[in-house]
């Protein structure tokens, strides 16, 4: 079993070194390929010079994560892709026992590990599939009370080994078959940042396959390493791509539904940000909540 793990790196030096030192302990047979999206530290340089083992291919500008991850996949030339973010840690080889998973069924789509912080808690990183329920849910905070639901019934089966089928996986570390991922086109591009997995893995479903999360192997992802605490772009980056997938796969009606359950989304928001957050943080998360509200109201948007 060989397989192409594929980094897309912005900006965070360190946090890459370590996840490709956590690869070269954990995973063998594999081949990492880091495609970085023209980081203004110039790190790609020093890591080149620390793992001349390691392929890279540094782009002249930022193409988002999307393009960038697509890119790395074409100068891979594996039967399996292993998508993983930099600001992960690699402490166990969760990727041999998931490809002999894909191999046993050939209606297997994209799988992935447990993802955990960095003090081992739970993270939230898998779902059903998208729609307007979802965007309901998460538009009045009842997401949260789904994902807690969620939380203990995979903490539950953690010991038993078993898969469980979802509509999607976190994009910070996904594996899949190659012919699987160039069937549906790979990622799409009309994405910059976010809804990039949800979207490949809506896509995969779509063209009859299962994709699945294994609570029972671990991967340690720190979260949002590459956006500096840039709160603004989070969120603003979030509910851009929410337009996007919306207008992607929903039809006349959903998208409306969406449009107006997201505005009241943020509207809800702006009142909490005031509550819960203080600081320069505060100030973050409101601009881009405002930006998200303005970029809803125009009538011109997606």
């Amino acid at each position: 079993m060989a397989i192409d793990i594929i980094i897309v790196n912005y900006n965070v030096q360190d946090q890459l070194s370590k996840c490709v030192d956590s690869i070269k302990r954990k995973i063998s047979n594999s081949s990492i390929i880091i495609v970085d999206n023209n980081s203004p530290d110039r790190s790609i340089e020093n890591i080149s010079q620390k793992f001349p083992e390691v392929k890279f291919y540094p782009l002249s500008s930022n193409l988002g994560f999307a393009k960038a991850n697509n890119i790395g996949a074409k100068l891979s030339d594996s039967e399996y892709l292993c998508f993983l973010n930099p600001d992960t840690i690699v402490t166990e080889d969760f990727i041999s026992p998931i490809v002999n998973f894909i191999n046993k069924d050939p209606q297997v789509g994209v799988c992935a590990p447990m993802l955990v912080y960095e003090d081992g808690s739970y993270q939230s990183s898998s779902g059903f599939k998208m729609g307007v329920w979802y965007d309901f849910l998460e538009a009045s905070y009842l997401i949260g009370l789904i994902r807690k639901s969620k939380k203990q019934k995979h903490l539950k089966i953690e010991k038993s080994m078993l898969p469980v089928e979802v509509g999607w996986v976190s994009g910070a570390c996904m594996i899949l078959k190659r012919s699987v991922f160039e069937q549906v086109g790979g990622f799409s591009e009309d994405y910059f940042l976010n809804y990039e997995d949800i979207d490949l893995c809506r896509k995969i479903e779509d063209a009859g396959y299962n994709n699945y999360y294994f609570p029972s192997y671990k991967c340690t992802h720190l979260d949002h390493k590459s956006f500096d605490k840039n709160y603004e772009l989070l969120v603003l980056s979030r509910y851009q791509s929410r337009l996007i997938y919306a207008w992607l796969h929903y039809n006349f009606l959903q998208r409306i539904v969406s449009r107006f359950l997201h505005i009241n989304g943020i509207i809800i928001r702006l009142f909490a940000v005031n509550i819960f957050y203080a600081g320069s943080e505060r100030r973050s998360r409101l601009s881009g909540y405002f930006k998200a509200l303005f970029l809803y109201l125009n009538p011109n948007s997606q």
